[in-house]
């Protein structure tokens, strides 16, 4: 089975200590705030310098100043707030499960990455001749060991596109292994023995054999080891779905499944109560309750309705596990709860004391246009006031926003541990 291709994962791994995550970062009145809530909104990246990173710090006190003051006027309380609190837990408790149970137990070695380095600086030059006959295949190879020149054999070769059959140089990690384990027999200048690969026979000639002096290893390393990570992270992701699905004997239905595809016209009710998929033998999925999610999203995608079906299906399973295990009762899977929650307070907080009170007039953008005509002047007028009502939102956005901050900064006086600002503040944590 293929599922995480179809499985939104976050794949980053955070990489600050324990102790120092617990610490806190800033005090607001009575709430304190501490670096790993501060993670849970921004994680900082190797080229964020001393300024960027300060900058995300200060949003994100203002953001918090924001939910005290929500807080105090109510908005834990806020329908809006608490219905998409609803909405949102199940996922932030399956994917926390998933990021613990499989994400936090990776581990990419250094020695790996340098590996992995190794073969992308070790490269071949090749050249190839390509036919589609095994006698053909043998023929060339027999010329070529009696003493015929590698480019004299070119004539019987498919590939006319390549001049002298070069087709450039390659790092052994992007070659096949089925090419690559014969091309470690050849020395440079020598000829491979033909290579089946998928319908034609192809020979190959070592034109060089070496290693490259660029990438560094110290420029490309941390890549590598994301790479490798994510790959590792798909690998046992794959196998951590097969079990889960097992585990609950998810079973599909064919028929099912084939209806989700039929023309609307000719659905019958029959088909409707058609089961699509069941787990724990009990627990089934119909075509009625699925057929419009599906077609929205085929239409899009054309992915099978089996794997979109898994898109739901899964994080089912995940979220039904996570609370079998507590996982939601754990204290980093309830800071996580926390600070989706305080996100919505802060959203919905925001929305009505800052976007929701912006309103630009038409006789302000009919005055900045006949101010600033000459930078319009080869626009139609249509596009101009688009542009220009754009730039007064923005404006007036900033505006409310400043007020606002500088406001709660006043009524609440944050303080900032600056011993734990200094280290987030410096280039690496």
């Amino acid at each position: 089975m293929h599922h995480l291709k179809y499985i939104s994962i976050p794949l980053f791994l955070f990489i600050v200590g324990c102790s120092f995550e617990d610490k806190t970062l800033v005090t607001i009145g009575e709430s304190k705030y501490s670096v790993a809530d501060f993670n849970e909104r921004y994680q900082f990246t190797a080229a964020d310098d001393s300024v960027r990173r300060m900058n995300l710090i200060d949003e994100y006190i203002n953001q918090m100043l924001v939910v005290e003051e929500a807080k105090e006027q109510g908005y834990e309380d806020d329908p809006v707030v608490q219905a998409a609190f609803e909405t949102n837990q199940r996922d932030v408790i399956w994917r926390s499960y998933y990021s613990d149970v499989i994400l936090g137990k990776l581990k990419v070695s250094d020695s790996e990455v340098r590996d992995t380095y190794n073969k992308i600086v070790e490269q071949y030059h090749l050249a190839q001749i390509v036919v589609a006959e095994e006698s053909l295949a043998n023929y060339v190879s027999n010329e070529l060991k009696k003493g015929a020149s590698f480019e004299d054999m070119l004539v019987f070769s498919l590939d006319t596109m390549s001049a002298d059959g070069d087709i450039g140089t390659f790092s052994i990690m992007s070659i096949p292994p089925e090419i690559m384990t014969p091309l470690k027999k050849a020395k440079e200048g020598g000829v491979t023995e033909p290579i089946q690969f998928g319908e034609y026979y192809m020979i190959f000639k070592v034109v060089d054999h070496m290693i490259a002096e660029s990438p560094k290893y110290d420029e490309v390393k941390e890549n590598i080891r994301n790479n490798l990570r994510q790959e590792k992270a798909r690998a046992e992701g794959e196998k951590y779905f097969t079990k889960l699905m097992e585990r609950a004997r998810v079973e599909y239905n064919q028929e099912g499944l084939d209806i989700l595809l039929k023309p609307e016209s000719l659905i019958t009710e029959n088909d409707l109560n058609t089961w699509v998929v069941k787990k724990y033998d009990t627990a089934f999925v119909y075509v009625r309750s699925v057929i419009d999610a599906v077609r929205y999203l085929h239409a899009g995608s054309r992915v099978d309705p089996k794997y979109l079906i898994d898109q739901e299906l899964i994080p089912d399973l995940i979220y039904e596990e996570a609370i079998s295990k507590y996982h939601h009762k754990q204290k980093a899977t309830k800071r996580k709860l926390d600070n989706t929650h305080s996100m919505l307070v802060y959203q919905k907080f925001y929305s009505d004391n800052v976007t929701g009170k912006v309103t630009v007039d038409s006789a302000d953008v009919r005055e900045y246009f006949r101010e600033h005509r000459d930078e319009f002047k080869d626009m139609d007028t249509k596009r101009a006031h688009s542009i220009i009502t754009v730039r007064l939102r923005d404006g007036i956005v900033q505006n409310l926003r400043n007020d606002l901050f500088s406001g709660l900064n006043e009524k609440y006086k944050p303080e900032v541990n600056e011993a734990v600002l200094a280290r987030l503040l410096k280039e690496e944590k």
